[in-house]
């Protein structure tokens, strides 16, 4: 019999270079970030499209066995995420009259 799954997120990050192509336009590269166990858990609560972190860990090289003539790549798997942005504010909170009271309690 298998051990339950830990559960596990991939995050795609982009990160834009300091510099321009020869048109001028600004290149963007894109990065996987694997995590595991409870900090998935917590990327998964906390990290929304657009929010800005930071990871450390380790890169593990990508093969494509089914397609050879793509090419490699690599991931970090995360041991460490810090989340940058602020916390997004909830829906219910921004919905509330503004004396910070709700009407059943008035």
């Amino acid at each position: 019999m298998r051990p339950p799954a830990s559960p596990y997120a991939i995050l795609r990050i982009a990160s834009d270079r300091r510099y321009r192509d020869k048109e001028g336009n600004r290149l963007t590269d894109f990065i996987s970030i694997k995590v595991r166990g409870p900090l998935a858990e917590r990327c998964a609560e906390f990290a929304w499209k657009g929010c800005k972190l930071a990871a450390s860990g380790d890169f593990e090289t990508i093969t494509f066995a089914d397609e050879p003539e793509r090419q490699p790549g690599f991931l970090i798997k995360a041991t460490e995420v810090e989340f940058l942005s602020p916390r997004r504010v909830e829906e219910s909170a921004v919905s509330m009259p503004a004396d910070g009271m709700d009407e059943a309690a008035a």
